[in-house]
């Protein structure tokens, strides 16, 4: 079955690949954002963390020395399946390294992305989390070409509550291709028992150009109800809610969208 082979193909991807870092912080103050990650119950703290966000990208590094989740599902808005990967590795103070696939219905394919993350601000010293994100993300596994995502994630925990946002900017090289997207979740969390919302809208920027015109989405829209169960070092969680998604000269097409996904940290 392709579906099949794909689904294989997004849990097996991103052994972590070597990025560009940025530099933004001084040694002295990276050990003081994130220590040694030590806990003897990781998924729990990957899950606090916000680190099993089916959409929303965690605005913390270094909650565990590595993290990693499948998931897969469908979407009736884009008449097409839900297959998402991610592996991301604590490397030293606020950075880290992730690689991620995720199946792509404007070209049926997956795509895979590979990025540095740097942890800039922390609640304890500046009142909220903060990250900055720049992936590299090719248009398959055999294709160079692709485009750069920027992430400035932002958080905030009140007790058992926690609250992320997202604000992301993504153009190919050439210009062809431009696209935003805002991300939002909050959830609540009890003993190793996380529920909440999380969501995501993506938006074209301007005239997409070339084969972007007939493939990139005019508007990509997901949401839903999430709950995760953590223990030891693995993770399930689930989410479903309301999707839509819009291409160029095309109607707005409504639905549902549900996934469910395994997790494990170390």
């Amino acid at each position: 079955m392709v579906w099949s082979s794909k689904i294989r193909a997004a849990f097996v991807s991103g052994g972590v690949l070597a990025s560009a870092m940025l530099a933004g912080t001084r040694a002295c103050e990276a050990q003081e954002i994130v220590g040694q990650p030590r806990t003897s119950d990781p998924a729990v703290a990957a899950a606090a963390a916000g680190d099993y966000l089916p959409n929303t990208l965690t605005a913390k590094v270094g909650a565990t020395r590595v993290f990693a989740f499948g998931s897969g599902g469908y979407d009736s808005a884009r008449r097409g399946p839900l297959i998402d990967s991610a592996v991301e590795a604590w490397i030293w103070g606020p950075f880290s390294l992730r690689a991620q696939s995720a199946y792509s219905n404007d070209t049926a394919r997956m795509r895979p992305s590979v990025g540095g993350r740097v942890q800039l601000l922390r609640q304890e010293a500046h009142g909220v989390d903060g990250a900055l994100t720049v992936f590299f993300k090719t248009e398959g596994f055999t294709e160079s070409e692709g485009e750069i995502e920027t992430f400035v994630s932002l958080g905030r925990r009140f007790e058992q509550l926690a609250v992320l946002g997202n604000a992301v900017y993504g153009q190919d090289p050439e210009g062809n291709e431009r696209d935003g997207e805002l991300r939002l979740a909050a959830y609540h969390q009890s003993g190793k028992l996380l529920v909440g919302v999380d969501s995501r809208v993506r938006f074209a920027i301007g005239t997409q150009h070339g084969h972007a015109a007939v493939t990139e989405p005019r508007l990509d829209f997901m949401a839903g109800a999430l709950a995760t169960y953590a223990t030891g070092p693995m993770a399930l969680f689930a989410e479903a809610g309301p999707s839509a998604f819009q291409l160029s000269g095309a109607d707005l097409r409504a639905g549902v969208s549900a996934l469910a996904g395994l997790g494990a940290a170390f």
